[in-house]
This record gives structure tokens, sequence and C-alpha cells, in this order.
């Protein structure tokens, strides 16, 4: 029996921790040598495009990788991405294998460099002891994002308050709105529906930043609150827009609260903070000056105005909660167009 020398059992010894790497890992490998021949072959790569991987070792790079592309959609795809000759730089691809079972893959080939050897004139030339292609099934984390975003969205859907403002969400204003509905037509009552918009918050947003129109927001639903009824309903709808339902408000009322809101929004200014990076640079003001950083773009406080615009449900009537809440909409659009800061009822 030949004894193996302490190099060659070293050398056994990571070949077999490099194999069972390799097969353990749920990301596929193909290693070339230097020479663009198949040295190695993943276990996963072999299931993930349904050939036998032994069956391709020491095969040229050209041979193997041509078997490869055949389970693809897209061969040339594949091949462009795993691009074996040595010294090309690194690709990547996203690929849609067929075989044995229609999955997603990224694929991408990176070189194995050796260090820097000196060319026949002299100059440094890169070697490379071969190339690497990775390919990483993508189909269980798209299904798991994917499971993710219609998890989250349902959560959202579920929870009865807004993220940004701390107000009811839509969804819980149009519960109520039907409560109130119901009670009013029982009890014989009225009641009113407010909505509220901000005027020209895009224009906050688009100078200064989305972060800059939360702000607002937030600012604007600390100071609906302060005129509303402690049993009134206030939520914040999409965009830039509230609601207000006034359970047993008449058309004075309603009045009252659009005219209240609309006076504690525009009263003062509202102070906002500079996002992160919103500042303006500009040249000290000599071609030799370095190069300084101007006052914060945002202004330390900003005028805010809001539109209001509301209907009434005065019994008997047959409108139904939704075309209440229609209305309201019209009534809103008609409070803008008169120029902003107005409220605007459409009544009985």
């Amino acid at each position: 029996m030949v004894e193996m020398s302490s190099d060659d059992a070293d050398w056994q010894f990571m070949r077999a921790t490099l194999r069972a790497m390799l097969d353990a890992s749920d990301e596929g490998f193909i290693v070339f040598d230097g020479d663009g021949r198949c040295r190695m072959i993943g276990r996963r790569a072999g299931e993930m495009f349904g050939l036998d991987a032994a069956a391709h070792i020491d095969k040229p790079a050209a041979e193997v990788l041509e078997a490869f592309s055949k389970a693809c959609d897209e061969p040339d795809a594949f091949l462009r991405a795993a691009d074996p000759h040595i010294g090309t730089a690194a690709g990547a691809a996203e690929l849609d294998v067929r075989r044995p079972l229609a999955r997603t893959v990224l694929c991408r080939s990176i070189a194995m460099p050796s260090g820097a050897m000196p060319s026949g004139s002299g100059a440094a030339q890169s070697s490379v002891w071969g190339r690497i292609v990775f390919v990483r099934d993508l189909t269980l984390e798209r299904a798991a994002d994917s499971s993710i975003r219609q998890l989250r969205a349902r959560l959202r859907a579920l929870m009865p308050f807004d993220s940004l403002t701390g107000l009811l969400n839509q969804r819980r204003l149009y519960e109520e709105l039907g409560r109130e509905h119901s009670r009013s037509t029982r009890a014989w009552d009225s009641y009113a529906l407010l909505r509220v918009d901000i005027d020209n918050l895009k224009t906050v947003n688009d100078e200064f930043g989305t972060a800059c129109g939360d702000q607002v927001l937030e600012q604007v639903a600390r100071r609906l609150e302060t005129c509303v009824r402690e049993y009134d309903v206030l939520a914040r709808l999409d965009g830039d827009e509230f609601g207000v339902l006034l359970p047993g408000a008449d058309e004075v009322a309603a009045r009252a609260v659009g005219a209240r809101m609309t006076h504690a929004v525009s009263r003062e200014a509202f102070p906002l903070a500079a996002a992160a990076g919103a500042t303006a640079s500009a040249w000290a003001g000599d071609d030799e000056g370095p190069l300084r950083l101007a006052e914060p773009l945002l202004p330390p406080e900003r005028n805010i105005s809001i539109s209001v615009g509301g209907a009434l449900w005065v019994p008997p009537s047959r409108q139904s909660a939704e075309t209440i809440f229609r209305r309201a909409g019209d009534a809103l659009r008609e409070a803008r167009k008169q120029g902003g800061g107005q409220t605007y009822l459409i009544d009985a």
C-alpha cells in the first residue's frame, strides 16, 4: 500500500470537503478549469436542469453548457450568462427552466483569479484558474415574496388605523358610515359627511419630497382632531384626503365644523423639518473657493390650506350611504374649484 504524502492528504481532504459543500448547498455549481473542461457539478445544478451530473464531468465546457441550455426557454440567454470563455466578464441572467420542473433560475458566472503573471512583453497579464457557474432556484423565493405581500395587504385591510396619521382608515369610515346611516333611518335623524382635501400638497411633495408631505399630513390630522366631537368619526382616506362623519348633524352644524377645520389648518404656518439630504449646494463666490452647502431647501414653515366638501342625509330620503359619500366627493370638487380654503356643502 502506497502511503500518501501530507500534501496529498491535505489535497484529498480539501477536495472531499468541497464536494460535500457542493452537494449540500441549495445553490447549484458548475466548475470549469482554466482549460475549459468541467471538473465538478453540484447536486442541485443537476436537479434543477434534469441532468446526470456525473455524466458531464471532464467534458468540454461548451458541450456541458449546451446540455444545460436545452432545459431553458431561452438557451442563448443561458449561454451568455454562463460564458465559458476564460477572461471574459462575469455574466448574470434570470432564466425560465422548463424541465424537469418549470422554475425561475438565476444564473451567474464568476472567474477564479490566480493572481498576475508576466507576459512575454513584460506587462502583467491576468491569469485565472477557471470559472464557476452558479445557478440558484428563485421559484420558492418568489412565491414566498408574493405570499408575504399578500399577507401584508390583508393585514393592512384588517387594521382599523392609518399607519401614518394614527386616524381610522377608509375601511373603518365606510363601516361607521353604514352604521350611522342605519341608525339615522331608524331614529328619523340626520347626519353629515365631510370630505377634506389638502390644497396643493403635490407641490410640497414635488419640491421637498414625500417625507415633508407626510409631515404635513400628520400635522393636518392633529389639527382636524381638535375640530370634532368625541363621537364624530375622523379618518384618513386615500392620499391627502380625510373623511369626517358627523352623527346627528344638520346643515348649520356641518358648515360650522367645515369652517372650524379650514380655520384650524390655515391659522398658522406648519413647522417642517428638512429631510435628509434636502440641501442646496453653491460655490462660495470666487473661483478658488471650496464648494459649500447653502441653507436647507425646505423653509422652516409652510402655509397650508384645505378644501372641505360635505353632503347631508335628512329624512325622509331614499339616498344610500354610498350616495352620500359620492355626493360629498362632488362637493369637495366644487370647493376646490373655488380656489382652496373653502367649504362647499350639498344639502339634502
